[in-house]
């Protein structure tokens, strides 16, 4: 008897460890480098690099960019939603997820049931350009899909990355053109410096470009993530949405991003 029980309280354990409601945020299980890398890093995103990474689509063509902040919500930015798409049906809109390219075979992915639009969102003003998407199925994580940690606070971070979705040459199979993901690590600015290049800056934005001495070079894809880490952690925090910026990334045209610790509330 003692040998039946035993392999079930195995089994009992293994899955609590999977409770997807309890799945910590932030971690890169298929990612085993450190948060570290050298200054010339790859631009190209490798699998499981930033596993909440996604690209929210209509007719599988990528509409936006966004981030898995829950296995039942996708976090991006409302002005991806124009009243015209809002009044189609949200099951017109699709969220493609554990992927780094279309074509990926492995990739997932999820119907959208309801689009939240942040209430005082008013364009085209972007001071609250922020929308939730509510999947119409749950996530299922594992080691290349996790959910992102939220900041709760503004701090100061020791290095910061934005992926996002770029065109490739050629068409895919999946969705349209054959995108992929690339990234480009930022630094965030002061509100002083910033203010000097943006005519309009609320309390809700943050400003931030290209880190001195890395390659790439932003394109800007809406509704995606700017995360960071402190200096030896594992874990990465979602600090921004991005929401505008003409050429931002190279400096002295910085990449305004909505705050996601003035949010956190909502």
């Amino acid at each position: 008897m003692l040998q039946l029980v035993i392999p079930l309280l195995m089994a009992l354990k293994g899955h609590a460890q999977e409770d997807p409601e309890n799945v910590p945020c932030g971690y890169r299980p298929a990612f085993p480098n450190s948060s570290w890398l050298p200054l010339r890093e790859l631009l190209e995103v490798r699998l499981g690099e930033f596993p909440w990474q996604v690209s929210i689509q209509t007719a599988q063509r990528h509409l936006c960019g966004g981030s898995i902040i829950h296995r039942w919500w996708v976090l991006t930015a409302a002005h991806c939603f124009p009243r015209t798409l809002l009044e189609m049906a949200a099951v017109n809109v699709t969220v493609l997820m554990g992927a780094k390219t279309f074509s990926d075979l492995h990739l997932e992915r999820r119907q959208v049931q309801r689009i939240i639009i942040h209430k005082d969102y008013k364009p085209p003003h972007l001071d609250s350009d922020l929308s939730l998407l509510l999947l119409a199925t749950p996530v299922e994580f594992s080691d290349i899909v996790r959910p992102v940690c939220l900041q709760e606070e503004e701090r100061v971070w020791d290095r910061c990355w934005m992926a996002e979705w770029v065109k490739g040459s050629g068409h895919g199979q999946r969705g349209g053109l054959n995108m992929h993901l690339e990234k480009l690590r930022v630094v965030l600015i002061n509100r002083k410096r910033c203010i000097k290049r943006v005519n309009e800056l609320s309390r809700n934005m943050l400003c931030a470009w290209q880190e001195p001495g890395t390659n790439g070079n932003c394109k800007g894809d809406s509704g995606a993530p700017m995360v960071c880490a402190t200096y030896g952690s594992q874990r990465l925090f979602q600090v921004g949405v991005f929401s505008w910026g003409i050429g931002s990334g190279s400096r002295g045209r910085p990449g305004m991003f909505v705050s996601v610790a003035q949010f956190r509330p909502w």
